[in-house]
């Protein structure tokens, strides 16, 4: 009998339990254990041929998911132009809508008590929750990823997402999930202390780590034990915090709370204040690893918020904590594994910039990004995609329509917020399914793939994720991927890529041979085998040895795009990318 998948709490396949299951022989996959690469390039600023494979890369690990249309924009430009279009700041979104407004038909109930079709919510009232908002917003999620600019920004969103971690789903009203996810755009391109202050006070962390009930009488070590452990020094050999500086650190904590009927039953955001009635006002006094630091508690209305400040200056005083941010930040972007000589080359000195520059963050990633190290060519195509990468990738290049049952165009009409919903919300699931579910990491600790050694990314891939992997790419570009709606409203819809359209932005699609060798370029940005290669032609061509062949139905199809011969070149396109997304050089970035 076939064992069930493991799952966390909040749907995704639990990855990590995916991986012991395996027993991967780290020999056999030609990895060593410690995942070390042994590099010796520092931060200089790189100085070697900026060509495609690098411009490549860099937008590989800058933005989320790699399109053609990105590097267009960036193919003409040198270094230092690019990293300065990659590091400024992203366009400003349209807030989420109400567009989920057919899943709630059956329940008059949330329909009385919602906002209207179209209307912003997230300054809304929530007396009835359903959860219909929470999918609404990381469908929203998954349509800013997708609509990105050339700018690392969204980027940084899910680096903190996954750093700073908070729960859309257990933020337990949305319209503090979407504040979460605001804050963390608001400043994810600033300065790191002031996200660190914004992030304690925010609603849904109070709510995820406990710090609304927080207090003087019961003090709540979750938040405070996690800001240290997690957030900000880590837990390696030299961050030395001890067990009473998360006591005391909790003792600081207490008060922060928003009223959670209010924030309900009121237009707004949640109104964050500390309760003096529930904050120790007494002193706190840290550990010789915080330079035995007494912070001195006040029953002055306005010391609360000094109290955190002057906290977190203590923190960041440390020799450990920009190391540690540093260290999230190069592992996140550059390699999962720092050995001992990454340590002194590129960590150390790093963290003397982000210190020195009073803890912004855009000149550590200035500077990284620009460096021999970023582009030394052992870290390029070394990296697996995250799911999120992966599908992200596939959908900005494809674009993915939503169709029927005869592979027409959905008539969006006066509904099409609607089914734009729904087309992204069925693409999300296929995420979730891969082991991402995006604004919802699995744990406090965030993915797996991003900080647990010796593994990282290794997790991502196992033999029920690549298997889906494939399912998901097969469907895209054959039979579509089923996207289910209200047993009220539509069913059978499905996104799929329109091949024949794709092929056409190609230069002499007619030509087999360099219409194949276009594609292995785009989708997977590196020389494949011969055999792979001849598989792929092999695969289009379904038993014809004839290529003259092809160029027949090709010009047919220019000639005359009719449906029937716009088929003849999707199901023979479909089989040749079906395959390119089967070799194990498409997973990686």
């Amino acid at each position: 009998m076939k064992q069930p998948i493991p799952t966390n709490a909040i749907g995704q396949p639990d990855l990590v339990a995916l991986f012991k299951k395996e027993n991967v022989q780290w020999e056999t996959i030609g990895i060593r254990k410690d995942r070390t690469i042994n590099s010796t390039k520092g931060l200089s600023v790189y100085a070697g041929d900026f060509g495609v494979a690098e411009r490549k890369h860099l937008i590989n690990r800058g933005l989320i998911g790699y399109s053609h249309s990105s590097y267009l924009k960036i193919q003409n430009l040198g270094l230092s132009a690019c990293v300065d279009l990659l590091l400024s700041p992203e366009k400003a979104f349209e807030l989420p809508i109400n567009d989920y407004y057919l899943d709630i038909i059956d329940n008059p109930d949330e329909v009385k008590g919602d906002v209207a079709r179209g209307a912003v919510w997230v300054n809304a009232t929530e007396v009835n929750q359903s959860g219909a908002r929470w999918v609404s917003l990381k469908s929203w999620m998954l349509k800013q990823f997708t609509q990105q600019s050339t700018s690392i920004h969204w980027r940084m969103v899910l680096f903190y997402n996954n750093l700073l971690v908070s729960s859309i789903q257990n933020a337990g009203i949305s319209k503090n999930a979407f504040y979460y996810v605001d804050k963390l755009f608001k400043l994810s391109l600033g300065n790191f202390k002031e996200l660190i202050y914004q992030i304690t006070i925010d609603p849904s962390m109070l709510i995820y780590l406990n710090g609304n009930q927080n207090n003087k009488y019961a003090p709540d070590e979750n938040y405070a034990r996690e800001l240290q452990e997690l957030f900000t020094v880590g837990k390696g050999p030299n961050s030395k915090y001890t067990e009473k500086d998360v006591a005391e650190m909790a003792r600081l904590l207490t008060g922060w709370q928003f009223d959670w009927e209010k924030t309900k039953t009121t237009e707004g955001p949640a109104l964050v204040t500390n309760n003096l009635a529930m904050h120790d006002t007494g002193d706190k006094q840290f550990s010789e690893f915080y330079g035995n630091r007494k912070i001195s508690g006040s029953s002055n209305p306005d010391r609360a918020d000094g109290e955190l400040r002057e906290a977190i200056d203590m923190i960041c005083a440390t020799d450990e904590m920009p190391k540690y941010i540093c260290r999230r930040i190069y592992s996140f972007f550059v390699n999962p594994s720092i050995d001992a000589s990454t340590e002194e080359l590129i960590i150390t000195p790093l963290a003397k910039i982000f210190k020195d520059s009073k803890f912004e963050i855009l000149p550590v990633l200035r500077t990284l990004l620009m460096s021999e190290h970023f582009f030394d060519s052992l870290h390029i195509k070394s990296m697996i995609k995250s799911p999120l990468d992966f599908v992200v990738g596939i959908l900005k290049e494809f674009d993915l329509p939503l169709l029927d049952n005869s592979n027409k165009p959905y008539p969006m009409g006066s509904d099409a917020i609607y089914y734009n919903f729904k087309r992204l919300n069925g693409i999300q699931n296929a995420m979730i399914s891969l082991g991402m579910n995006i604004g919802d990491p699995p744990s406090v600790s965030g993915w797996p793939a991003y900080y647990q050694a010796p593994a990282f990314d290794l997790f991502w891939i196992n033999s029920d994720t690549i298997i889906k992997r494939a399912q998901f790419t097969d469907a895209i570009f054959n039979w579509g991927q089923g996207v289910y709606y209200n047993s009220t409203t539509k069913t059978g819809a499905q996104v799929r890529a329109n091949l024949a359209s794709y092929a056409s932005q190609f230069q002499n699609p007619e030509n087999l041979e360099l219409l194949i060798d276009q594609l292995i370029e785009r989708h997977i940005g590196q020389t494949i085998s011969t055999e792979n290669r001849q598989q792929i032609i092999n695969q289009i061509m379904q038993g014809n040895t004839n290529l003259s062949y092809w160029s027949a139905i090709w010009n047919a199809y220019a000639t005359n795009p009719s449906a029937e011969n716009a088929a003849l070149i999707q199901n023979r396109l479909a089989k040749g990318l079906s395959l390119i997304y089967q070799l194990g050089e498409s997973q990686l970035y």
